[in-house]
C-alpha cells in the first residue's frame, strides 16, 4: 500500500478547517507536523501545555506493595550501591584519564576507532557539522564540570519561614519551578519502598564529557545518608527539543540532547535558591553528578510518567524528557503516580528496539525481572558506545509518544490508553512515520550552524 500523506489524511477526516482556527492556534500553537522552527531547542518555542490533561492519564495509589506506580518490584530490589558504577559515569572518566582497561575501557577505546573511521569518510560539509555539533555540546557540558559536587555554592538559608499550608506551598512552588521553564513537575516523599533506589556512595566529579585531563582524576566518593535528610523530592522534568532530537543521531541530536541536560544543571539550582530563601532547606539534584539517586522512580512516583522498554522515562507527551530533582524539607503534598497504559504499550510497540542502531534494547514481548524490578534487558555498554560514536537518542525519538502537542497527536495519546488502542496507534505510527522513520535533515531551518 502506498504511504499516505498526512495532510491528505486530515482533510479526509475533516480536520483541515478546523486546524488553522483561532481557538486551536490560542490553545495548542503552530507545533504541527510536519514543521519545526529554526532553533536548537525547539520545546522552547513549540510549547507543550503545562499542565498534562487529565484524560491523557488515570492517577494510581503511590504506596502499593511491591509497585512504584506502574512498575512492578519482587520482595527485594538490588540497592543501587555506587554512583560511581552508572555506565555514564564509568565511561566518561575512562575516558577522561586515557583508561582503556576492563569492559568500559574498551568500550571508550572501540567508541574512539569508530568515529575516526566513521569521521574519515565525512564530505567538507559534514565535517563541518560534526565541528558546529562537538562544540555547542562541549559548551552544554561544560556546565556538568563546573556545577559538580562541592562547586556549587548554595545561598543561606533564611531565618524566617514563609508558612504556607502543605497544599498551597505546593501549587506555588510548582507554579515558580514552571515559570523558571521547567515542563513537568511532580512531587514525591522520600520513604522507606524508594530506599534501594538512594546510592550508598555518590559522586565527587560530573559527568566529564570532553577531552582528557592533563592530570588522572580519582572519583573517591562520598557517602550518601539513610534515613535520608530531606522528606520530599520535586520532580522536574525538561522535554528536549524534538525535532533536533529527531535527527536521531549525529552533531544536531547530540547537540540537542546535551543543552537540555546541561539546562538540567540550571533549572534545580534557580529552585534550590528560591526555596532556600523562603526559609527551608533544600538541595538540588541534577545532570552534573550531584544526584543522589536515580531520578527514574522517583519520577515515576511523582506522577511524571512510566519506566518505558528502553530504560528511561516516557511521559504521555514522550521520552525525549531530560530529569532532575530539588530534595527538600518545605511542606508539601505529595502526588500519585500515573498510569497512561505504557506498559502494555510497550509490549505491542517495541519501535525503540528495532530502532536502536546498536541493539542495545531488548525486544522480547514480556519484560523480565532484573535485580528485583521488571523491566527489559538493556546493554549500557552498547548503548555508551554508540552515543559516544554518532551521538543518539533514536530510542526516544522514534517512541510513538514524541510527539508535538496538537489535536491529532492528543488522540493518539487516548487511544494508547488501551491495549486494542495501543494496536492502532502502532500501526498508524508505523504507516505515517515509517517502521523506522527517516530522521529529519540537517536543514538551515533546523541547524543554527547553517545559512
Amino acid at each position: 500500500m502506498s504511504k499516505l500523506d498526512r495532510r491528505k489524511f486530515i482533510k479526509g477526516m475533516g480536520l483541515s478547517l478546523a486546524l488553522p482556527s483561532v481557538a486551536v492556534a490560542g490553545t495548542y500553537g503552530k507545533n504541527y507536523d510536519p514543521g519545526g522552527p529554526g532553533t536548537i531547542k525547539a520545546a522552547e518555542v513549540e510549547r507543550y501545555r503545562k499542565e498534562l490533561p487529565s484524560y491523557f492519564y488515570k492517577r494510581i495509589p503511590a504506596h502499593r506493595k511491591n509497585f512504584i506506580g506502574t512498575t512492578q518490584l519482587g520482595d527485594n530490589v538490588v540497592q543501587f550501591e555506587d554512583a560511581r558504577t552508572h555506565a555514564f559515569a564509568e565511561f566518561f572518566m575512562h575516558g577522561t584519564n586515557r583508561d582503556y582497561t576492563g569492559k568500559w575501557g574498551q568500550a571508550v577505546k572501540k567508541a574512539m576507532d569508530d568515529r575516526a573511521k566513521l569521521t574519515a569518510t565525512f564530505t567538507d560539509e559534514q565535517k563541518e557539522d560534526a565541528a558546529w555539533g562537538g562544540a555547542i555540546t562541549a559548551a552544554s557540558d561544560q556546565w556538568h564540570v563546573n556545577l559538580g559536587p562541592g562547586r556549587w555554592e548554595s545561598i543561606g538559608i533564611k531565618a524566617n519561614k514563609l508558612v504556607l499550608p502543605a497544599g498551597e506551598m505546593t501549587a506555588k512552588i510548582k507554579k515558580v519551578a514552571k515559570w523558571f521553564g521547567a515542563d513537568l513537575v511532580g512531587v514525591c516523599e522520600i520513604t522507606e519502598d524508594l530506599r534501594p533506589f538512594f546510592y550508598k556512595t555518590g559522586r565527587t566529579w560530573g559527568s566529564l564529557r570532553g577531552a582528557p585531563k592533563a592530570e588522572r582524576i580519582v572519583d573517591n566518593g562520598r557517602d550518601i545518608p539513610w534515613p535520608y535528610p530531606y522528606k520530599y523530592a520535586i520532580m522536574i522534568g525538561k522535554m528536549e527539543g524534538i525535532y533536533g532530537l529527531k535527527t536521531n543521531v549525529g552533531p544536531m541530536n547530540n547537540a540537542t540532547v546535551a543543552t537540555e541536560c546541561s539546562d538540567d544543571d540550571i533549572y534545580p539550582r534557580y529552585l534550590e535558591s528560591t526555596i532556600r530563601s523562603l526559609g527551608y532547606d533544600a538541595k538540588a539534584q541534577s545532570m552534573n553528578g550531584t544526584d543522589d539517586f536515580n531520578m527514574i522512580p522517583l519520577a515515576v512516583q511523582a506522577g511524571l510518567g512510566e519506566l518505558g522498554r528502553m530504560g528511561m522515562l516516557v511521559t504521555p507527551y514522550g521520552a525525549h524528557v531530560r530529569l532532575s530533582a530539588v530534595t527538600t524539607n518545605m511542606p508539601l503534598l505529595a502526588d500519585d503516580p500515573i498510569d497512561f497504559g505504557l506498559q502494555e504499550f510497550c509490549k505491542t510497540c517495541k519501535k525503540c528496539a528495532e530502532n536502536c542502531p546498536s541493539k542495545a534494547i531488548n525486544d522480547e514481548t514480556e519484560p523480565e525481572m532484573i535485580g528485583g524490578v521488571v523491566r527489559y534487558q538493556l546493554d549500557p555498554v552498547k548503548c555508551m558506545t554508540q552515543r559516544a560514536t554518532t551521538g543518539c537518542a533514536s530510542c526516544a525519538a522514534v517512541c510513538p509518544f514524541t510527539k508535538p502537542d496538537n489535536i491529532l497527536h492528543s488522540a493518539g495519546r487516548i487511544m494508547g490508553r488501551n491495549p486494542l488502542g495501543a494496536k492502532l496507534l502502532k500501526s498508524m505510527d508505523d504507516l505515517f512515520y515509517g517502521v523506522q522513520p527517516t530522521p529529519r535533515a540537517l536543514t538551515s531551518d533546523l541547524a543554527p550552524w547553517k545559512l
